[in-house]
């Protein structure tokens, strides 16, 4: 549906006041799980509010699921490193939201078994893709949100880049500890995966973009649960280059939950070369910073 400019501003405002009240519970809630809680909700609903109801429903991550497959037999990933260095060779791991199998593969290499959660079908067709190329044969998939999934515990849990978007996070990462025998270790950006293009939101959608929280705010949380980890940082990545600008628009364009409206692209495709930068790599966001990473990791024994 394509919304006039009255019905915008309508919804608009209507917004901002829901907005204006995620604020305010913030403000007013000192704990550290409320205050994640509020802000992942506010999120969620200004991206409802804009997002088409063909990207609410299905999939998500079906169109973009083989970008996030990644050769297994990589020495250059450091977060992948150190996530090898914290597991065993006897262990058996869990991999919560594992997506493609970046993380799944390589420990499945190095340890006695991988079951991997994960609720998106296109993700967990790339990751039998490798399974059968690289034929490995210890990796077990369940597709489930992490939340409803039926899962033995196993000894080493891990769950990279998913905590962002879980509202309840006491829950989420109390059932992490459930289901592990020996520790549990999270990856987790510095800044939302998304802080580099927030500030398109305002030129296409006409008011702020409400980020999620990230590392800081998941140790503060942490901390709340009588959970005092190890934080391994890991040395910041440089985020992907565009080929060109129409590939920028195209990736904008999902990310920003445009979809098919005509007013809203025409936005972004009038807002979008002032927000990117010429290099010799191809483009990029204008002032991005590499995407600094830690892992979260303690254990759950009485070692």
């Amino acid at each position: 549906m394509i919304v006039g400019p009255a019905d915008f501003q309508t919804r608009r405002k209507s917004n901002l006041r829901a907005q204006g009240r995620g604020k305010i519970r913030m403000n007013s809630n000192h704990s550290a799980i409320g205050a994640w809680k509020s802000r992942v909700e506010a999120h969620h609903e200004q991206s409802q509010w804009v997002m088409p109801a063909a990207m609410r429903n299905g999939d998500f991550w079906a169109k973009s699921a083989s970008m996030f497959k990644v050769d297994p037999l990589r020495t250059d990933d450091e977060s992948l490193n150190i996530m090898l260095d914290l597991a065993k060779g006897a262990d058996t791991v869990l991999d919560v939201g594992g997506g493609a199998g970046r993380l799944a593969l390589p420990l499945a290499l190095k340890c006695e078994s991988v079951t991997v959660v994960e609720p998106s079908e296109g993700m967990l067709g790339q990751l039998r893709a490798s399974v059968s190329e690289f034929n490995v044969e210890n990796v077990n998939m369940i597709r489930s949100k992490w939340e409803e999934a039926e899962v033995a515990a196993q000894d080493f849990v891990v769950c990279s880049h998913v905590v962002y978007g879980i509202p309840q996070i006491e829950s989420f990462v109390d059932r992490l500890q459930q289901h592990a025998t020996r520790s549990v270790a999270l990856l987790s950006f510095v800044e939302a995966p998304q802080a580099h293009i927030a500030g398109l939101w305002g030129p296409v959608h006409g008011e702020a973009r409400i980020e999620l929280p990230a590392l800081p705010e998941l140790v503060n949380v942490l901390w709340e649960m009588g959970i005092h980890p190890d934080i391994t940082m890991v040395p910041g990545k440089q985020r992907r280059h565009f080929e060109s600008t129409d590939s920028a628009m195209d990736e904008m364009m999902r990310r920003l939950f445009i979809g098919d409206n005509p007013i809203k692209e025409e936005r972004l495709r009038a807002a979008l070369p002032g927000f990117l930068e010429d290099t010799p790599d191809g483009y990029v966001i204008k002032g991005t910073k590499p995407a600094h990473q830690g892992i979260v990791h303690w254990r759950v024994d009485d070692e």
